[in-house]
């Protein structure tokens, strides 16, 4: 019989109200205790496998204490657990114990990580392995005054080092569409579909009419057609003109352009401009865009020199690091062709 127990969950940054709106359907009989920017923690009586499935979660952890209190150390955390007796959700294995503060590693004292790693030792069945483990226990502080020693559920099967240059994480990719709102009735659309991260995520976990992806580049369109089902209908496109695509007839555009930090495209502010045009003509009046771009003094000057179309919500966030903006656009003024 599963008991009910509590975890943390963390998303990008930004993303608070996207997230908590979808939590109640990604793990039905979830209750929410708080949520914070970047995170969520809450309680749930089903199986921690259901929460490694959830598509916009970074890592998750079982939290087998909680701490509150300005002056969390440490110290005072380790001294707290080996005093207690825990219930391991992965109780098999091998394991190592990470420390970490204000979103960044922390470095501990030997002796009181040897004391962190003899505390799980004697309360479960996990045996020490500092390099390669099966699974983590964590001592976390955070800057909203709060703490938590947890075990991570699974490690991240992608890690920025298994990503190409400008390639979006599959949990980002999911939180755009998230932003976007599919419906069973919605043609999507996504000229610069890249390593294909964003139509991936719609494929899998929404509903639509008919969705394309495209890219300009000749092997990355072919890796496109082996990567994406045979439901995603790709072609080789130029977005700057999208001419294989009919007028009005798109009503989502989910798509992250280039920056220009990884290619040569001259002109980003241009470059921009011309984009939006083009997407003018084949949206929608009615349509719908979300974008991303870490280029927003050139991309909030592109939208109003072309006039086209409207910010209505922007979500500040960070991507590989770098400060970026996902838009939501809608038509300013009917656009005529």
């Amino acid at each position: 019989m599963l008991n009910e127990s509590e975890y943390i969950s963390s998303f990008t940054t930004g993303f608070r109200e996207i997230a908590t709106r979808a939590f109640p359907a990604l793990l039905p009989g979830a209750d929410v205790l708080r949520v914070y920017d970047g995170l969520i923690y809450y309680s749930y009586l089903g199986s921690h496998m259901n929460i490694n499935s959830v598509p916009c979660f970074n890592n998750s952890y079982c939290v087998l204490r909680f701490f509150e209190g300005k002056s969390l150390s440490f110290p005072r955390m380790v001294k707290e657990i080996e005093s207690r007796e825990l219930r391991y959700p992965v109780p098999k294995g091998t394991f190592r114990v990470r420390f970490s503060k204000g979103n960044q590693f922390a470095g501990v004292d030997r002796q009181l990580s040897l004391r962190a790693e003899s505390a799980v030792a004697k309360s479960s069945h996990l045996k020490l392995d500092r390099l390669n483990p099966a699974t983590e226990l964590w001592y976390v502080i955070r800057d909203e005054g709060f703490g938590f020693y947890g075990q991570l559920l699974r490690k991240r099967a992608l890690t920025e080092k298994n990503l190409q240059p400008g390639e979006l994480r599959p949990e980002f990719a999911y939180l755009m569409c998230l932003c976007g709102q599919p419906t069973k009735q919605s043609v999507i659309l996504d000229p610069f579909a890249g390593y294909g991260a964003i139509p991936a995520q719609i494929a899998r976990h929404f509903q639509f009419e008919k969705l394309y992806a495209s890219d300009i580049d000749p092997d990355k369109a072919r890796a496109l057609k082996k990567a994406l089902p045979a439901n995603v209908r790709i072609f080789r496109e130029d977005a700057l003109r999208l001419a294989g695509i009919t007028d009005r007839s798109i009503d989502l555009i989910i798509t992250d352009p280039p920056w220009g930090y990884y290619e040569q495209i001259g002109d980003i502010a241009l470059f921009y401009e011309a984009m939006l045009k083009a997407f003018g003509r084949v949206l929608r009046q009615d349509g719908k865009i979300v974008l991303l771009s870490a280029r927003k003094e050139e991309f909030t000057q592109a939208i109003e020199k072309t006039g086209i179309f409207a910010i209505e919500t922007t979500i500040h966030t960070l991507v590989n690091g770098k400060k970026a903006g996902v838009y939501m656009l809608s038509f300013e003024r009917e656009v005529i062709t």
